[in-house]
């Protein structure tokens, strides 16, 4: 994309978010309505779970070899919707999850620290949940609902913008992106040391008990959280894991849970799914496997070494997987006993694609790391899943997290429970990360006022899928209604039976949009931009008018972390002396003839 002075889109941020603004909520009529005659002792209990960095088909509903057995009994009485999307990054998903709206309204329209020079605390990009957002506790929260938080926020470190102080009543949260996943609290690199922080309620904790393991002590705290409440009033219960997010760490006991599973290589680990999914219905008989992308050696190209470190990290990935199955099966269990399993309605999500990426990434210091064969998964080792197993994760979709690959975005969604008349697939409707609040304002009743705090609140851009639950001829999004996505330059907008795609380096050129009918090939495998440049140019409407509408301001100026440095840019606002060395960036980009 031809680039113009990061002066001229800073003017046109303000077009941009003028438009952003319009837009309805749907079902609020209906909302209101309800609201008058629901008491909150007769609402559903929420238990809302969402899962780091997980692949399509890691868990066995969508095909997966990994033992997750509480999370089948979930699928198996509730419905499973085969096309749910996300960001293809943990923060901007987690904005749509929590405020019903495109994140580029919400505040995380980049994942902090990666906002552009041009992006940096402009509307929308302010890298926290932004004035304009009423998050779901809070609205559950107005409106009768006690709010229980455990893990992952990733939403803001700033003062104002943490867990406590956005709506839960209760909680145990980390602030950031990923973290060892035993006591030792090592950020993931020098980017990650400022939100690498743990709060109990609105206490910063300095450590950690000597036990603590992430999935573990998660789900101890909910179930805590839940067999303290002494009233009868709803609860909504945020369990945000963090694994199987990097660095891949199982407790001792665990380590050789999966040993010899992963021997046989990728290849024959994507069959095994194929074959699972295919006897599932969640993919075509005829569907051949995804070749994938390339980029990676094939298994017969790597040395015996080169395989068994390969294998432990499928493992170790694996072990975590089925360590978090357990968790959410001790907190199933807790509201069994209490009686109130029947009453709560329970959605399970994850927030993008599996991680490719290496420690590199993190630009970390790996010498205080043992990462040798015998040693990896232990609290002094950091290993991540890397490239060519996040493919395999994600079967028989393309390309895994920071892509706009169906691999990236497309992630396992289960809701079960009071209210989903429906069981099986719906292997119909689209929906999207942002139609859940929405959803759930709508079965419980609830309506969300149009200012709160003296701010006015932005429009949800999400679409209740409520009477998808009960109806399986409804539509969610007809063939005309579009939805786009963006992170870091990688675009998607799908509409109907059509997508397409923009990809950045390594995986894509950078320049050009590719098409793509997902129906019929789900794969993404068949380009279709030189022969039917029509719908093309229809689908390039659709994303115009998507940007438009949400505020999008292209990346330009380099990263704004690197013009202004840690100091400044952690400050989150745009002074005098960040708005000079902003403005230097700009000429100098200016002088270059850009």
């Amino acid at each position: 994309m031809k680039t113009t002075s990061f002066l001229l889109y800073l003017l046109c941020t303000a077009c941009l978010l003028l438009i952003g603004s319009c837009g309805n909520r749907t079902s609020e009529d209906q909302n209101e309505a309800d609201s008058q005659t629901s008491s909150p002792k007769n609402k559903p209990n929420i238990l809302f779970i969402v899962v780091d960095d997980l692949g399509y088909s890691d868990l066995s509903p969508f095909g997966g070899e990994i033992r997750t057995p509480n999370i089948q009994r979930l699928a198996s009485n509730g419905l499973i919707v085969q096309h749910c999307y996300t960001s293809p990054l943990c923060a901007p998903s987690r904005a749509m999850f929590l405020s019903g709206m495109d994140n580029h309204i919400s505040g995380v329209g980049a994942m902090p620290p990666f906002q552009a020079a041009s992006q940096y605390q402009q509307p929308g990009y302010e890298g926290y949940l932004n004035d304009r957002v009423m998050t779901l506790p809070e609205t559950l929260r107005e409106n009768g609902y006690h709010t229980y938080m455990s893990g992952k926020w990733h939403l803001g470190h700033e003062e104002g913008r943490r867990p406590f102080e956005e709506g839960f009543e209760r909680s145990f949260s980390f602030l950031g992106g990923g973290v060892s996943h035993f006591n030792n609290i090592f950020p993931l690199g020098p980017e990650e040391v400022i939100h690498t922080v743990y709060y109990d309620d609105s206490v910063q904790l300095k450590k950690l008990p000597n036990d603590f393991y992430s999935s573990d002590y998660y789900a101890d705290k909910m179930i805590q959280y839940i067999t303290e409440q002494k009233d009868d009033a709803p609860f909504f219960g945020y369990l945000a894991f963090t694994a199987p997010h990097d660095p891949l760490h199982v407790p001792a006991d665990w380590k050789d849970k999966y040993k010899g599973a992963y021997d046989q290589g990728y290849d024959h680990i994507r069959q095994v799914r194929m074959d699972n999914m295919k006897r599932l219905g969640l993919i075509a008989k005829d569907l051949p496997m995804n070749p994938g992308s390339g980029e990676y050696k094939k298994w017969n190209e790597l040395s015996e070494k080169e395989k068994k470190l390969q294998a432990r990290r499928m493992e170790l990935y694996a072990a975590m997987i089925e360590i978090m199955d357990l968790n959410i099966g001790r907190v199933l269990e807790t509201l069994q006993k209490a009686g109130k399993l029947e009453n709560t309605l329970v959605i399970l999500i994850g927030d993008n694609g599996a991680n490719p990426k290496d420690p590199s990434f993190y630009k970390t210091n790996m010498k205080p790391f043992n990462n040798s064969l015998e040693n990896m998964g232990n609290p002094d080792s950091f290993v991540s899943l890397e490239g060519a197993w996040a493919e395999v994760t994600a079967t028989p979709y393309s390309y895994f997290k920071t892509t706009t690959g169906e691999g990236g975005v497309r992630v396992p969604f289960i809701i079960s429970g009071p209210g989903v008349t429906l069981k099986g697939v719906d292997a119909t409707n689209k929906i999207l990360g942002t139609d859940i609040m929405p959803t759930l304002l709508d079965i419980t009743g609830t309506n969300r006022p149009d200012t709160f705090k003296n701010n006015k609140l932005a429009a949800m851009t999400g679409i209740s899928f409520n009477e998808m639950l009960i109806n399986k001829r409804s539509t969610v999004r007809d063939k005309d209604t579009g939805f786009g996505i963006e992170s870091l330059e990688n675009k998607a907008y799908l509409k109907g039976d059509w997508k397409i795609r923009f990809l950045m380096p390594p995986f894509g050129e950078g320049r050009n949009w590719q098409l793509f009918n997902v129906k019929e090939d789900p794969r993404e495998q068949r380009d279709l931009a030189l022969q039917h440049p029509e719908k093309l140019h229809e689908m390039l409407s659709g994303w115009m008018g998507y940007t438009q509408s949400v505020g999008y301001i292209p990346f330009h100026g380099g990263r704004a972390f690197e013009v202004l440095g840690p100091k400044n840019f952690f400050k989150a606002e745009l002074d005098s002396a960040n708005q000079a060395l902003l403005g230097r960036a700009a000429l100098d980009l200016v002088r270059g003839g850009e």
